[in-house]
């Protein structure tokens, strides 16, 4: 007897023992596959950029990150996913600033989220664009945009910033606009212009899925957002040489963010892990073969950022409203 209740106690120990390592190794972050939604199809700039970070994100946590493209409605149903699942860690998604913020203060097309509530890890990069017509077109120069009766312009939704920079600058250089919305991604749109339903789109200039367009002549750029020449494109006028500088500010923010609530020492773990994949060797040469940049931004000074992107879309809030009114 004295045997079996020895026996039974040991393995009473032991059970506490082994219940106790489970515990353990679930409270360790992060111990299993972290998700990463992308709000876009393939070959993006969006989902390149976060594919390539993701490689260093993979050896700085020391688990695997999957990477799901969930595209539609601007961007909003990745977003809306982020916003509602399990703050733990590991759900992520790449989020477009300041095109998002459209979505927000205009509640179209329907976010569930509050941007400002997200656990923000970090910018990837901020791509410039460059914008592009069709080569079947005829349009050549500003000029000739002004003079159309409508331009048409193609795009995945009103939560992108291609669409917010489209918008903008159509009120800016006056030239009216209507949009082509609901392509599952930008190389997708840039199928719509050359299949002629829409005239013209603002390209990631940093995406090579979009760029190839304009390399196999399918699309004719008509300008760039920057405030120097684009060495790929030395004969393509800036949209500072057009006489609006102000608009090289336009450009597509990638940024990594989290659920909202995310505990501190998981969001901590997050951002140190971030910031390391931005300097991983890996990473730097395969954004080298893209001829992309690296421009990244944590924590705090990301949402410093962010508050002041509420204040760009906030100021230009009728030409928002205006374009809204238009898409199709």
């Amino acid at each position: 007897m004295r045997k079996v209740i020895g026996l039974v106690s040991l393995l009473a120990v032991l059970g506490i023992a082994v219940a106790t390592q489970v515990a353990s190794a679930q409270d360790k972050y992060p111990s299993r596959t972290i998700t990463w939604l992308i709000p876009y199809g393939p070959a993006g700039g969006f989902d390149l950029h976060s594919r390539a970070i993701s490689v260093g994100l993979k050896k700085a946590l020391g688990v695997n990150v999957i990477i799901r493209n969930r595209p539609g409605a601007g961007g909003n149903i990745a977003w809306n996913l982020t916003w509602a699942s399990k703050p733990d860690g590991y759900t992520i998604s790449t989020v477009n600033i300041p095109g998002a913020i459209v979505s927000e203060l205009f509640d179209d097309p329907k976010p569930h989220y509050k941007l400002k509530e997200f656990s923000w890890i970090g910018q990837i990069s901020a791509g410039p664009y460059v914008f592009a017509v069709g080569a079947k077109t005829p349009f050549k120069t500003l000029e000739d945009l002004q003079k159309a009766k409508e331009v048409l312009i193609t795009g995945t939704g009103v939560g992108g910033t291609a669409w917010v920079t489209e918008a903008l600058t159509a009120a800016v250089l006056k030239y009216n606009h209507r949009f082509i919305l609901g392509y599952p991604s930008a190389p997708a749109s840039n199928m719509g212009i050359v299949r002629g339903e829409g005239h013209g789109r603002a390209l990631g200039l940093d995406s090579p899925g979009q760029m190839q367009f304009v390399h196999d002549g399918h699309l004719r750029p008509l300008w760039v957002y920057l405030e120097k020449r684009s060495p790929d494109f030395p004969d393509v006028p800036t949209i500072g040489e057009l006489g609006h500088p102000e608009l090289t500010v336009l450009a597509s923010h990638r940024v990594v963010t989290a659920p909202p609530g995310m505990p501190k020492d998981r969001l901590d773990i997050l951002q140190k892990a971030f910031d390391a994949a931005t300097k991983d060797p890996e990473v730097l040469e395969r954004f080298a073969k893209m001829k992309a940049k690296i421009e990244p931004v944590v924590g705090q000074d990301w949402v410093n950022m962010l508050n002041g992107f509420y204040d760009l879309i906030a100021d230009n809030g009728e030409t928002f409203k205006k374009s809204l009114s238009k898409k199709k």
